[in-house]
């Protein structure tokens, strides 16, 4: 007596800008729905997700990311929105070119993974269409910096996007380090240089908790990025970008906006709204975003 066993599902083939199908967000948030899956089936999980919020309005940012039973809640909540909003961003003309060329990315504050699935959703598209002269053959590097250790989150969006999109290797590598902002290393110094595109999305605003750290980024930034690299500055447009110094209120994005001895604007929007499509299945609501955006070529 023979048993038949199953058919294996067949893992999906990566098939460059039809990797995401006709829906990319519905896609995203699937991605999403896999990574997260044993954050979203625990039965405490509203109740770890008001801790958060209530921490949120606090400021009690340590209180969050600090606490490891946190980190997987935070995820499926926060990121589905920022990852959708982030591939749109990435997908500009402007950032397509930049994937073209193969770049290293080191994600500044990226241990929540929004930069990963939204650089690997728009990776897709770039990875089909010929590399930049002389990067033949070399993957993007996606490097995700943070100062806790997420690398157990971002090890299941990597396996879902890999499961999902059929991105392999040799197309992109993850890499993730741990580092404090507020206290920059060599590491953080040797990365940035390194990094053909260095990004910080909703990170600048936080820094400003205190103002000499960063004041101290930004002159980190100015000294450690390369010329004909980028800096990707993406942030909330709302009041909580607003920083008072010598009694004078101004947006974060002008202390980079000043340095144009250092830095020539490739992309320039003090308010943006990402709208996430209609009828999405995700089972937690996902919220738009208003943002400024900063693409800076280093002279």
């Amino acid at each position: 007596m023979t048993s038949s066993a199953s058919p294996a599902v067949a893992k999906p083939r990566f098939r460059g800008a039809e990797t995401l199908g006709k829906s990319p967000q519905q896609s995203i948030l699937n991605v999403l729905r896999m990574a997260c899956a044993e954050a979203l089936r625990q039965p405490d999980f509203a109740e770890k997700l008001q801790t958060i919020k209530q921490r949120f309005y606090v400021r009690d940012f340590n209180g969050i990311f600090l606490d490891p039973p946190s980190l997987p809640v935070y995820t499926a909540q926060y990121v589905p929105r920022r990852a959708l909003c982030y591939y749109e961003i990435f997908s500009c003309p402007e950032i397509q070119e930049i994937l073209r060329s193969r770049p290293t990315i080191y994600c500044l504050g990226a241990g929540s993974g929004s930069e990963l699935v939204g650089f690997s959703a728009a990776s897709c598209t770039a990875l089909a269409e010929p590399a930049a002269s002389g990067c033949a053959g070399q993957p993007i590097v996606v490097h995700s910096q943070d100062y806790t250790d997420w690398s157990a989150i971002l090890g299941e969006l990597e396996r879902a996007v890999r499961y999902k999109w059929g991105i392999s290797k040799s197309q992109v590598e993850y890499e993730f380090s741990k580092g404090d902002l507020l206290s920059i290393t060599p590491d953080i110094e040797s990365r940035v240089s390194s990094a053909q595109l260095v990004t910080a999305m909703f990170v600048f605003n936080e820094l400003f908790s205190d103002k000499a750290n960063a004041m101290n980024f930004v002159k980190t930034i100015v000294k450690c990025t390369t010329p004909g690299s980028y800096f990707l500055l993406v942030d909330s447009a709302g009041s909580f970008s607003s920083v008072q110094v010598a009694g004078k209120n101004y947006m974060s994005y002008m202390f980079f906006d000043s340095l144009r001895q250092f830095f020539t604007p490739v992309i320039s929007e003090d308010s943006k709204w990402f709208r996430h499509a209609h009828g999405l299945d995700y089972p937690l609501a996902i919220e738009n975003m208003r943002y400024f955006i900063r693409l800076y070529r280093r002279n």
